[in-house]
């Protein structure tokens, strides 16, 4: 009885969330929002960054059909690459989120990404498209090739930060997800899972997907534990994954102006204790001439 009446109170957070990203539908139709982003989101020194790197050039640095075909930089500039079952809206995903002005081929058809596309974003972040796995339309002989290529990407890449894994909420996790879930483990890859398609659920039966695949990935040890909802016809989630991207970014104009922020609190603090001290010596003064 304790039992069910927590996981009703969980679920009940988890709607609550759900209303928040402004994602899920009801009676029937998706939900119409005002189309966000970061605008109203910057009141903090890490948002007004994030928002400065996302409304920055995007450029289309290499697209890698071998892994002497990566891009070079070592560490420097990180990446995050998105991974996922083909035809679970990567694509439409990456062009929310950064990709609004290059062309990313989007199609009904399984497996439009057949190489490792690499985006760079204000020189200060790296975005990498990875094939969809499943592979139903490819030949063999593709299979084993975007296969291959996909492990050496993951296996060597010293500069990938994290792998967000893209799931469609209507379905949730299929055996060729825990397929590659089961690579990251054995890479030790950190990874993230984003529900896409958030917009064609109803917020309750959202709610138990995002419930029940949280359940599915207790055992792993190198997934992130928050789980990400988005939409890519209302925009709902795509300030809160582009939050995600830039936390792996590290902000010169952040720091300064954290550091800053608190030499002004050390001051405040100084003068205040200053104060008490002189207000303390007056106290004493007053009493000896009494």
């Amino acid at each position: 009885m304790k039992a069910n009446r927590l996981r009703g109170l969980v679920r009940q957070k988890l709607v609550g969330h759900i209303e928040k990203l402004r994602v899920g539908k009801r009676s029937g139709r998706r939900r119409k929002f005002r189309k966000f982003g970061m605008e109203n989101h910057d009141s903090k020194p890490q948002n007004a960054a994030i928002k400065k790197l996302f409304d920055s050039p995007v450029k289309l640095l290499a697209v890698s059909n071998s892994k002497e075909e990566f891009p070079r930089g070592g560490v420097r500039i990180p990446e995050i690459a998105f991974a996922g079952r083909s035809n679970v809206g990567k694509s439409s995903l990456l062009r929310s989120l950064c990709l609004r002005n290059i062309h990313v081929p989007v199609g009904n058809r399984p497996g439009t990404t057949r190489s490792l596309d690499f985006y760079e974003i204000g020189h200060k972040l790296r975005v990498v498209d990875l094939p969809g796995y499943g592979f139903a339309y490819a030949q063999d002989e593709l299979r084993k090739q975007w296969s291959d290529l996909i492990e050496a990407y993951l296996q060597e890449r010293r500069s990938l930060k994290r792998v967000m894994v893209v799931v469609d909420a209507r379905h949730g996790l299929k055996d060729s997800d825990f397929e590659f879930l089961e690579k990251l483990e054995l890479y030790r890859r950190r990874f993230q899972i984003v529900l896409t398609k958030a917009d064609m659920l109803e917020t309750e039966p959202l709610a138990l997907m995002l419930d029940h695949t949280r359940e599915q990935l207790q055992e792993h040890r190198q997934v992130h534990p928050e789980i990400m909802l988005c939409s890519s016809h209302n925009k709902g989630g795509i300030k809160e994954i582009r939050a995600v991207l830039g936390s792996v970014v590290k902000f010169p104009e952040v720091k300064a102006e954290v550091v800053n922020s608190s030499s002004v609190k050390l001051d405040k603090e100084k003068n205040t204790l200053k104060a008490k001290i002189k207000a303390r010596r007056d106290r004493r003064r007053n009493r000896h001439t009494l």
